[in-house]
């Protein structure tokens, strides 16, 4: 991402309210995601995901590249009485460091990222990713076609890793989405 880019996404959180409630997507799969534990929402914008993570008690990061959305996440988490940990990174500069019982990823898509998270989830963590597919452009026009992975795409990128569940449809939101939840082992070779 450019430094344009990071601008860009500032002046868009400074300007638009774009906080939303958790996704009902991710409402209708919230028995695959752990208690406890530590998480990572990968660009997670203004937190409406990190703070519902950390008010099922799990200990969040939330990843973005834009400080103007952090700092909402920031405000609202304390508002909603719990703690988040912010991270204002270029995900082209690679994840934050730890290793994560859950790595959590709803709409964001960069192929580049799933080696980085595999090797970043803890022996017996789970990711979690929400992605429109590319049946998703016969409908709508955002996100673009580029951004978006095939309809069985998202498998084939965590190789190595235990699938528990692999779902595409027309969900809750009227989008085509693919749901991936996968699983590290617990032991390595």
């Amino acid at each position: 991402m450019t430094q344009a880019d990071k601008v860009k996404w500032d002046c868009k959180y400074a300007r638009e309210e774009l906080y939303q409630e958790v996704s009902q997507v991710v409402l209708a799969y919230q028995h695959w995601i752990p208690f406890d534990g530590k998480a990572l929402d990968v660009a997670g914008g203004t937190g409406r995901h990190a703070i519902w993570l950390a008010q099922r008690g799990l200990e969040v990061s939330l990843v973005d590249v834009s400080s103007e959305a952090l700092q909402q996440a920031t405000s609202r988490a304390s508002k909603a009485g719990v703690e988040l940990t912010t991270v204002c990174r270029d995900l082209d500069d690679g994840l934050p460091e730890g290793k994560w019982d859950l790595i959590f990823s709803n709409l964001f898509f960069d192929r580049r990222l799933f080696p980085r998270f595999m090797e970043a989830l803890a022996p017996g963590g789970c990711l979690m990713v929400i992605q429109p597919t590319q049946t998703n452009a016969s409908r709508h026009d955002k996100p673009p076609r580029r951004f978006l992975p095939g309809d069985n795409e998202l498998p084939g990128l965590v190789a190595g890793l235990d699938i528990l569940l692999y779902e595409t449809g027309w969900l809750q939101e009227g989008r085509f989405d693919a749901v991936l939840v996968a699983k590290s082992p617990f032991e390595y070779s």
